[in-house]
């Protein structure tokens, strides 16, 4: 390394004036070889800079031990052991270091940890090893056209792995170890139209019928079995009990009627207590929310806490089974309160998500609805009730999304037969039609809706209609009367 030069000049401020103290900058000028390929040597020049406050005698002494810390190359140690970390930083540390960030915020659950490293994985197969400071554009478009071709992975698929890529960059540019993040100017793959199933109203009726049925059935097959332990009991040869068979597909059964009549997620079905549910109000407080791992959490948004009204039907099922809940419990020495949960197990408590899943596909495909998703019921919610006129205030309180306009963008296709309508009012408005035509009033409507509602499908299982029923139901209790009674 030769040095060439070292100058101190003030600093000043744009209308010309000293900072108090004065700035001054220092600067170094060196030269040195450059080792090439070919064995050879270039000269390379290099400049560094410094801004140092005080007199300037001051920037002197700093200028000459600037010099003496600098190496051949003009860089300081800092600076060498900075270099050497970008060097060695390759994409799959930088994911590493990115995941245990995410987790140290504990902003996510640990499946979405896990699924998201997993989605990761795909790029880590092909740039895994590449240090992150030489990848570019055309590196990452590469990749996602080689995991496309290998995997048939979806649009959606690829979107959230360019999400996710396009965040971990981010991170690098935050430590410093990249300055561009390459995704920035990829063109981030389509998602696919999403194909969200719901249930119609005829088919919702069905499943409802279903629901009865195997409640009736389990019910019946309980009380069989503590006939037959009764009289085991009779004659003293009854084992102690631990656990009461029967509770945990009584319980599942009772998850898909709440499911269906309030449109929860599967975890905060399994995750309600009895303290969430008010029988003489006709609501259910969501509050929290059970992972797959057996996790409660709080909901990730406030709008996902909220109460929901249920209809009379199933307020009834709900307090039939809170009874006999209670007692069976008793038979194994544990006492209901109101953290006990809704949907139990066979020894009272919560029942793990994945042993429904197991229930639920067996179910489903005894009673003719295989591949039936526990989430599409929430569909099936959202759909029929926007379908049947319910505003979407409504349904996006209901469904707790974090707004309306999620609520618009899911489920804008339940509601062409509003646009007619619309067409219908304006046309009769501007041709004068305003005799018989004329829409009755919103609230006359309401109570008409309601009324039809609770006539549209009949079946066997259903209690019969009251006076009492339907003044409860235009007292507020079902604001969404024509869902429930579609498929209640």
């Amino acid at each position: 390394m030769r040095f060439t030069g070292g100058s101190v000049t003030e600093e000043k401020r744009r209308n010309g004036k000293s900072f108090n103290p004065k700035h001054w900058r220092i600067c170094l000028s060196f030269t040195y070889d450059e080792e090439q390929e070919d064995g050879g040597a270039k000269k390379k020049r290099k400049r560094v800079t410094r801004i140092v406050e005080g007199t300037k005698a001051h920037a002197y002494e700093e200028r000459d031990k600037l010099i003496a810390e600098l190496d051949d190359k003009g860089e300081t140690l800092d600076e060498v052991v900075q270099q050497q970390k970008v060097d060695n930083m390759t994409l799959t540390k930088l994911i590493e270091l990115w995941d245990a960030a995410r987790r140290t915020a504990s902003k996510a659950s640990e499946r979405t940890l896990t699924d998201d490293r997993n989605r990761l994985r795909h790029v880590e197969r092909h740039l895994g090893n590449v240090p992150v400071k030489d990848i570019t554009i055309q590196m990452v478009e590469q990749t996602y056209a080689a995991i496309r071709k290998e995997t048939g992975l979806s649009g959606t698929s690829m979107n959230q792995i360019h999400t996710l890529l396009k965040n971990v960059f981010e991170k690098g540019i935050n430590y410093d170890y990249i300055y561009r993040n390459p995704c920035t100017r990829v063109t981030a793959p389509r998602r696919d139209k999403p194909n969200r199933r719901s249930l119609t109203a005829e088919e919702g009726t069905t499943l409802l019928t279903a629901v009865d049925e195997s409640e009736a059935e389990a019910f019946k097959s309980l009380d069989e079995k503590e006939a037959r332990r009764a009289y085991r009991e009779k004659l003293g040869i009854a084992k102690e009990r631990r656990f009461m068979c029967g509770l945990h597909d009584i319980s599942c059964i009772m998850a898909v009627r709440i499911g269906l009549a309030t449109g929860q997620r599967r975890g905060e079905v399994f995750a309600l207590t009895w303290g969430d549910v008010d029988l003489d109000e006709g609501t259910i407080h969501v509050g929290h929310n059970v992972t797959y791992q057996d996790v409660v959490k709080t909901p990730k948004t406030d709008s996902g806490v909220r109460t929901i009204a249920i209809d009379p039907t199933t307020v009834e099922h709900l307090g039939m089974w809170k009874d006999r809940q209670a007692i069976e419990l008793a038979k194994i020495c544990v006492k209901q309160t109101d953290e006990t949960p809704v949907c139990c197990s066979s020894t009272g408590g919560r029942i793990r998500i994945d042993n429904f899943s197991h229930w639920w596909g067996i179910w489903r495909k005894e009673h003719g609805f295989d591949g039936l998703k526990f989430h599409e019921l929430r569909h099936t919610q959202a759909t029929l009730l926007l379908a049947n006129g319910v505003d979407v205030k409504t349904v996006q309180t209901r469904l707790g999304h974090a707004s309306a306009s999620i609520t618009l963008d899911w489920y804008a296709h339940a509601i062409p037969q509003n646009d007619h309508a619309a067409a219908a009012m304006l046309g009769n408005l501007l041709n004068g039609k305003q005799g018989e035509d004329e829409p009755k009033d919103p609230q006359e409507n309401a109570a008409q809706a309601q009324e039809e509602s609770f006539r549209l499908l009949p079946h066997e299982n259903l209690p019969k209609v009251t006076t009492k029923s339907r003044q409860k139901a235009r007292r507020g209790h079902t604001k969404t009367g024509q869902l429930v009674q579609l498929v209640s």
